[in-house]
């Protein structure tokens, strides 16, 4: 799965039977919240892809403010992705997205 950067890829993958999941339990709130960051600009990748490209993950704790990360060191400079509060669900498989740091 490739990055989803715009509502036309999410779209595409809601069609092969994905189903976007959020913070407000409420599926149609979620959608709407979603691509509001999309066309603000936002890009979610999924942790597969980061671990296909050699990001490592830590787990949340003090020194991540709680935050689940994916990381990596790129000619010196710290490139680092927060896990969001979404997730693609397709039967049994469950796809955590990120958002880049800023």
């Amino acid at each position: 799965m490739n990055p989803i950067s715009d509502a036309a890829y999410l779209e595409k993958l809601m069609e092969s039977g994905y189903v976007l999941e959020g913070p407000r339990n409420e599926h149609s709130k979620d959608l709407l919240v979603f691509k509001r960051f999309l066309r603000s600009g936002h890009e979610f990748i999924p942790e597969d892809w980061l671990l296909g490209r050699g990001y490592k993950l830590v787990d949340p704790c003090d020194f991540t403010k709680g935050f689940k990360l994916a990381y990596m060191i790129e000619d010196d400079d710290l490139v680092q992705y927060f896990r969001s509060n979404y997730v693609l669900r397709k039967e049994d498989e469950e796809i955590c997205l990120y958002l880049r740091e800023e």
